[in-house]
């Protein structure tokens, strides 16, 4: 097929005449890249556009946890436009799921056509902005869904463990002490085992919900397993931690599941403060596990601070 065809099967280009396309093929180059090569990185800086002839790519945004897959594009797509606009630095990896040809345009060319016809510029710019601005929705909502949990709505454990290792990094640059309280409810595969499933997920949703409506603004909650919780409370030391958890752990006891029958929740909690109860992410962790499993050990529906020390 040539260059002029596969071109006009691309929606940025779809509305050129055959004397435009043959003027971008004539800018293009062919190349090939093999399953699992990355095509761009997150960070590189950024200079051409990228059309798919055959194959598919998966769009990334790596996190420290896992690689957060952003979107799926096949033949008749493009991506990196944004680098031949303004050449910022690419805002995500793009790699390829199999065997991949690709026509690259190079910023320098894109200009010297737009300069060289306005009239095909306000075509390709106009484009470009539609394009640009579905593509920042998409990525936005799918980013979205990837870090929620879609039972509570609260962040899940692939953003717990981002943003733990974050507050963290921040203590150690800044000073700044924060707090990790870990939660668990009590006895709740009794719940599932005598109600079902569906009763179990209310209670979880509701859970949720508590959480976010009784922690401060700057607060973040989240559920990083079956009937596991945790929030991060930035700038507070010990005691706030411990008035928190108590006041969770309070508020779960003395509210009422929304069920039609008689069901009463209670949930354990220990906390765990960076520094003074560890600098690095997986220290605090373990901190604040270690008083949770205290808190269980010692009767349940209870708050523990971890030890010093560990």
């Amino acid at each position: 097929m040539q260059t002029t065809e596969l071109l006009a099967r691309v929606p940025l280009f779809s509305e050129l005449t055959p004397d435009d396309l043959a003027k971008i093929a004539a800018m293009t180059r062919s190349e090939t890249y093999a399953v699992d090569q990355d095509i761009v990185r997150i960070g590189d800086a950024g200079h051409s556009l990228y059309v798919i002839v055959d194959g598919s790519v998966v769009v990334l945004f790596p996190s420290r946890s896992s690689d957060v897959e952003l979107a799926r594009l096949a033949a008749g797509e493009f991506f990196g436009e944004m680098a031949i606009l303004n050449e910022k630095p690419r805002s995500a990896t793009v790699r390829a799921m199999n065997d991949v040809r690709v026509l690259v345009l190079e910023k320098e060319d894109f200009t010297r056509a737009l300069q060289d016809s306005p009239e095909l510029a306000l075509k390709l710019l106009s484009a470009l902005s539609v394009r640009i601005r579905n593509t920042d929705e998409q990525i936005s909502g799918l980013t979205e869904r990837a870090l929620r949990d879609d039972l509570t709505g609260l962040l899940n454990r692939r953003s717990f463990h981002d943003r733990l290792s974050e507050e963290c990094d921040r203590a150690r640059r800044y000073g700044d002490a924060f707090a990790l309280l870990l939660m668990d409810l009590d006895h709740f595969k009794k719940v599932n085992d005598t109600f079902g499933h569906d009763i179990g997920d209310t209670v979880l949703g509701w859970v949720g919900r508590l959480l976010g409506e009784h922690t401060r603004s700057a607060d973040v909650p989240f559920r990083i397993g079956g009937e596991e919780f945790a929030v991060i409370c930035p700038e507070i030391g010990v005691n706030e931690a411990g008035i928190a958890a108590r006041r969770l752990v309070e508020v779960v006891a003395e509210a009422k599941p929304p069920t039609s029958f008689p069901l009463h929740v209670t949930m354990s909690a220990g906390f765990a403060v960076c520094p003074v109860h560890g600098k690095r992410s997986d220290q605090v962790f373990q901190a604040a596990d270690r008083a949770l499993m205290k808190s269980k050990a010692d009767g349940r529906n209870r708050v523990t601070p971890a030890a010093l020390g560990g």
